[in-house]
């Protein structure tokens, strides 16, 4: 046994020191072409994994050391984002996250439905698929871009918790659907109360922190306090149903009225920059390329994936006041599907509400999605900010 818990041990090393080496050369080779370094972190988890190379394999605690990444990202974004500058954009947030969710759910619906032939039940997973945004791929490019603190990445993230909350209802009801044939209306009320009583109770917490001593209470540093505050809030948040993402970008928001006092930026950043490129190399060890041979698969698949780029287009709409070109960065920063595509056809598939041709199909959207939003949004940000272009030419 504890020959099998070495060789264990061995092989789950090898696995993290591969995904960290391709993503560090993968990375350096995409910010040496002038794109983004994610899109280079994606196709190392491709490389090293089973699609290639085979030398990465998924597993639970692969699983679990991806999201501690993204957990990481989220609150590191968090704790460069004050409240008072989300609730300057809260109105247009909230707007572009339900126009967002409103249009890419009935168009791959309905197109699932009457369009390639998907059962009800398909469609609606197809739609649900559709709903929710990967808002970590879109923060990476914005934090490699250092536009965090501009209006258009304000609403994004603002409407990525309210997307966030979206999802898992459409979720509850599809799953309910797909399960026992009907909604428990009540689970589903109760779902929506819980959920922005957690939003609000973190943003409650804001005045009262700036008055907190955090050098002065029983902890042996700030830094392990915020990290604690982190972890639980994203730990509350997976136990009421929503990604613990959220939980861990409420915390840094409410932690950043206290990052310069104590100096909390540059070792969460350092803990994030080491586990972040592990969350996108795993999104890239779970893709299936050999699903996507099929001729159908990709005809399906690429039309899927048109209606999930110019459904979150519409919801630029919500982001018109802050002018045409922030606008188009706003619904292109909503693009991306990524790991919560992956979830919500994982979950269709276990439940045989879709079958192994409509699951591929929503991996070619997924794959799309991921990497087109990145690859635009540079280009994108020069032209919509041109400080950044210019601060970029100077650099």
């Amino acid at each position: 046994m504890a020959e099998a818990a070495e060789r264990s041990l061995t092989a789950h090393l090898f696995e993290i020191f591969m995904l960290i080496l391709a993503t560090q050369i993968m990375g350096w080779l995409f910010q040496k072409m002038k794109q983004p370094a994610v899109i280079g972190e994606l196709l190392a988890g491709v490389i090293v994994g089973p699609a290639l190379l085979g030398w990465v394999v998924e597993g639970s605690l692969l699983e679990f050391i991806s999201e501690l990444g993204a957990i990481f990202l989220l609150f590191m974004v968090g704790l460069e984002t004050r409240l008072e500058d989300i609730l300057k954009v809260g109105k247009e947030a909230f707007i572009v996250a339900v126009v967002g969710a409103i249009v890419p759910f009935f168009g791959g619906y309905y197109f699932g439905l009457y369009i390639i032939g998907f059962s009800q039940v398909s469609a609606l997973f197809l739609g649900a698929a559709l709903v929710a945004t990967s808002v970590g791929i879109t923060a990476r490019v914005m934090q490699e871009l250092d536009v965090l603190s501009r209006p258009y990445s304000r609403i994004i993230l603002g409407a990525a918790v309210i997307d966030d909350i979206e999802g898992l209802i459409v979720l509850a009801i599809v799953s309910g659907i797909a399960n026992t044939g009907s909604v428990e209306t009540g689970g589903i009320i109760r779902l929506v109360i819980i959920s922005f009583a957690f939003v609000g109770g973190a943003m409650a917490l804001v005045p009262f922190v700036r008055r907190i001593p955090l050098d002065r209470l029983p902890f042996q540093s700030p830094l392990g306090v915020s990290i604690a505050f982190g972890l639980a809030m994203a730990t509350l948040a997976s136990y009421i149903g929503l990604a613990p993402i959220v939980g861990a970008f409420m915390a840094g928001m409410v932690m950043a009225e206290l990052r310069e006092e104590y100096e909390l930026e540059e070792p969460i950043h350092a803990i994030e920059s080491f586990l972040a490129p592990i969350f996108f190399a795993y999104m890239g060890v779970q893709l299936d390329l050999a699903a996507l041979g099929s001729r159908s698969v990709l005809i399906a698949g690429g039309v899927v994936s048109l209606i999930a780029i110019v459904g979150k287009l519409f919801a630029m709409l919500g982001a018109l006041t802050q002018g045409l070109k922030n606008a188009i960065v706003v619904g292109v920063g909503m693009v991306p599907r990524g790991e919560v595509g992956l979830i919500v056809a994982s979950i269709g598939l276990s439940a045989g509400a879709v079958d192994e041709r409509e699951f591929a199909i929503v991996i070619f959207m997924v794959v799309v999605t991921t990497i087109i939003a990145p690859l635009s949004l540079r280009p994108l940000v020069a032209w919509a900010d041109p400080e950044v272009a210019a601060s970029r030419e100077s650099a």
